[in-house]
């Protein structure tokens, strides 16, 4: 979605399927000025390809999915039942075959 485009004719943000909202300091909850060196070529594809109108906007944006994209890295290398322990996961009783021809009726 679109955001209408403020009195000095940039937009005032641009909402992605995430969710989130980015542009317009909407996912800063500090700021801080920093005098940085960056691949100007690189900077203005991200905002091209993010439909995003500020450097400032695409800086926030890809520090954001540089954030996301570590937790997901973090999530990853964790083990899906860690902690769980050594008894079995699934009960050793468990039959599904037996439990599936209870569920089936007797013919006609």
């Amino acid at each position: 979605m679109r955001f209408p485009r403020n009195p000095a004719g940039r937009s005032s943000g641009v909402e992605f399927a995430d969710g989130f909202r980015y542009g317009s300091g909407s996912r800063t909850q500090s700021r801080v000025k920093t005098p940085i060196d960056l691949d100007q070529a690189k900077l203005e594809r991200v905002m091209k390809l993010t439909s995003l109108a500020t450097r400032k906007d695409a800086i926030d944006f890809a520090l954001t999915e540089a954030e996301r994209s570590a937790r997901v890295r973090a999530l990853l290398k964790q083990g899906f039942f860690e902690g769980i322990g050594e008894e079995p996961i699934v009960d050793p009783r468990y039959d599904v075959l037996t439990l599936r021809d209870a569920e089936i009726p007797p013919g006609p």
